[in-house]
C-alpha cells in the first residue's frame, strides 16, 4: 500500500474503490494491518473535538509511516481489548417488543418511542424490515425521527444490533461526545452512564464514528473494537474475539482476564446487589471464567471463591439493594 493511500483512509477522504482494494490488501499482509491499527490510535486520541488536523498531526503521522517502514513483524497481545463493546444503529419506528428472558417496558410518544430492559434480563425488539435489537440489564434505549428524516437513537445500557441493510435508511446513534452512523451492520454498544467507558465492537458491515458537526473522523471495520475513555476524552482501537463480546445475548457471563472490580459491576448491574470490596489490591486481581446468568450471585461468588482465596457476605435487605462484602481471605 502506499503512504498516499494509507493517509486518506486515515482521513475518511478516499474513494470507495481506493477503500475496497485498501482493506483487501490488509486482509492477506497481517504485519500491514497491525501497522494500520496502530497509527489508527494514534490518529485518533484527542480529535473529537477538532475541526482539523494540524500540522502537528502530519509530521507525527510521517514519524509513524517511518518508523513503521523499518519495523519487523511482531506479535502483539492487548490485555485489556475484551472489553465489551458499542456504538449503534436502528431503523424505522413500527416496532413489536418480543420478550426474550423478562419483561420490557414500551412506552411512546410521539414519534419517540422508548424501550427499556430491568434488572436480570435481557429483552429482545424485533424491527418491521426484520432487523432485531437486545437489550441488556437495565438499559434504556429511546429511538426518535427528527426533521431532516434521520432516526436518532440515544442509548443508556447496552445493546446489540442486528440490522438488516437498508441504503435508504439514516440512522444515527447519539452518544453525546460522538455520534455512530450505520452502514447496515451487526453491533454491540455498551453505553452505561454511569461508567467511565464506551465501549462499540463491530461484527459484520460498517460504522462510522462522526463528530459533532456531523463529519465522519472514523471508520471501523468488521473485528474492530472501539473504546472510548470520558476521563480523558480518548479513543483506541484494538481487534477482539466478537463471541467474547456478544455472550450476554446467549446468557453467559464472559470474563477473560477481567479485574474483580469489573465482574463486581457486572454483577452489580444483573443481580441489582451492592458489592463493596474492602482490599483496593484484591479488586485489582484479575480472573478468567465463563458463568451462566441463570445461576445466582451467591454461586457466582463461590466459583471466585474457589479460584481464589476470597471470603464474601451477604446482607438481605428488606427495602433497597442487598450489600455483599468481599475481602481477602486470611
Amino acid at each position: 500500500m502506499s503512504e498516499d493511500t494509507f493517509h486518506k483512509i486515515l482521513l475518511n477522504t478516499a474513494t470507495e474503490i481506493e477503500k475496497i482494494s485498501f482493506y483487501a490488501a490488509l486482509e492477506n499482509d497481517p504485519d500491514a494491518k497491525r501497522k494500520y491499527l496502530e497509527y489508527k490510535n494514534l490518529h485518533v486520541l484527542s480529535n473529537l473535538t477538532q475541526n482539523n488536523y494540524s500540522g502537528q498531526h502530519n509530521k507525527r503521522f510521517n514519524q509513524f509511516w517511518n518508523r513503521t517502514q523499518s519495523q519487523k513483524p511482531q506479535r502483539r497481545i492487548n490485555q485489556w481489548m475484551r472489553y465489551a463493546a458499542i456504538f449503534a444503529v436502528a431503523a424505522t419506528l413500527g416496532f413489536m417488543v418480543d420478550y426474550l428472558l423478562n419483561r420490557e417496558i414500551a412506552q411512546e410518544t410521539s414519534q419517540q418511542i422508548e424501550f427499556s430492559s430491568e434488572k436480570g434480563s435481557v429483552s429482545k425488539i424485533h424491527l418491521e424490515d426484520g432487523s432485531s435489537i437486545w437489550l441488556s440489564s437495565g438499559t434504556n434505549l429511546v429511538i426518535d425521527k427528527n426533521q431532516d428524516g434521520e432516526t436518532v437513537a440515544r442509548l443508556n445500557g447496552e445493546a446489540y444490533f442486528d440490522l438488516i441493510p437498508n441504503p435508504n435508511r439514516k440512522f444515527i446513534v447519539d452518544l453525546g461526545q460522538f455520534k455512530v452512523k450505520d452502514i447496515g451492520t451487526r453491533f454491540n454498544i455498551r453505553a452505561y452512564e454511569s461508567e467511565t467507558a464506551i465501549t462499540t465492537a463491530l461484527i459484520e458491515g460498517q460504522i462510522d464514528l462522526l463528530k459533532e458537526s456531523g463529519t465522519a473522523f472514523l471508520t471501523v471495520k468488521p473485528g474492530e473494537f472501539v473504546k472510548y475513555d470520558k476521563t480523558n476524552n480518548q479513543i483506541s482501537v484494538v481487534q477482539q474475539d466478537p463471541s467474547i463480546v456478544t455472550a450476554w445475548t446467549e446468557g453467559k457471563f464472559v470474563f477473560i482476564d477481567k479485574t474483580l472490580q469489573e465482574i463486581c459491576t457486572e454483577l452489580e448491574n444483573w443481580y441489582n446487589v451492592e458489592i463493596q470490596i474492602e482490599d483496593q489490591k484484591l479488586a485489582n486481581t484479575r480472573y478468567t471464567s465463563v458463568v451462566k446468568r441463570s445461576t445466582t450471585v451467591k454461586m457466582v461468588l463461590k466459583i471466585l471463591a474457589i479460584t481464589d482465596q476470597i471470603n464474601y457476605e451477604i446482607t438481605d435487605k428488606t427495602e433497597g439493594k442487598d450489600i455483599i462484602k468481599i475481602r481477602k481471605r486470611t
